[in-house]
């Protein structure tokens, strides 16, 4: 009987490991699994890595057009992310719905710039987005880095959080035409 018993209890034992990981399979750590959602106290470390896209009053929009305007007057710097697209390359965008991300009379340099809290002092940074006509006022924080500037394209990531009701937020990887105007 208790030959039986051992030979069950290795059987068993052969069976459960038979079934476990093979290797290589879903082997992420916990760190690799960090979820992006929306929160205050953000950095850098939490742009994903995916394509850039948001949430507007609760709804997921999609960028028909993002731009990098570099206003020479004013030295206003501002990155656009239109729902919809201008009829020509820098041209004014009708109906714009999106998210606008300016630093007025400074330059959007290449490198990081984090806003980590919605009570965090902007400086001359200053974010929105619009539907429906109406622009939002909402307390927002934002991790931005550009990673890459020439006279035609930026290229970057971006992450803003808006503390409104709907939780609106924009996020993820985006190449940017430049207009200089």
């Amino acid at each position: 009987m208790r030959k039986v018993i051992l030979v069950v209890i290795l059987l068993v034992s052969v069976l459960f490991s038979a079934c476990g990981n093979k290797s290589g399979e879903n082997d992420k750590t916990s760190t690799e699994k960090r979820e992006f959602g929306w929160k205050d106290n953000v950095t850098a470390g939490d742009i994903p890595d995916f394509p850039v896209k948001g949430m507007i009053g609760g709804k997921e929009v999609q960028f028909g057009y993002i731009n990098f305007e570099k206003w020479r007057g004013s030295n206003d710097n501002v990155i656009n992310f239109s729902v919809n697209k201008p009829e020509q390359s820098c041209g004014f965008i009708e109906n714009f719905e999106g998210f606008v991300l300016m630093n007025k009379g400074g330059e959007i340099k290449l490198g990081e710039w984090i806003k980590s809290k919605f009570d965090s002092d902007p400086a001359t940074y200053n974010a929105s987005f619009k539907t429906g006509g109406i622009t939002s006022s909402a307390a927002w924080n934002c991790a931005l880095n550009i990673e890459s500037i020439d006279s035609k394209k930026a290229a970057g990531k971006i992450l803003i959080y808006f503390n409104d009701p709907a939780k609106s937020w924009i996020a993820g990887k985006f190449e940017a035409n430049i207009c200089n105007n």
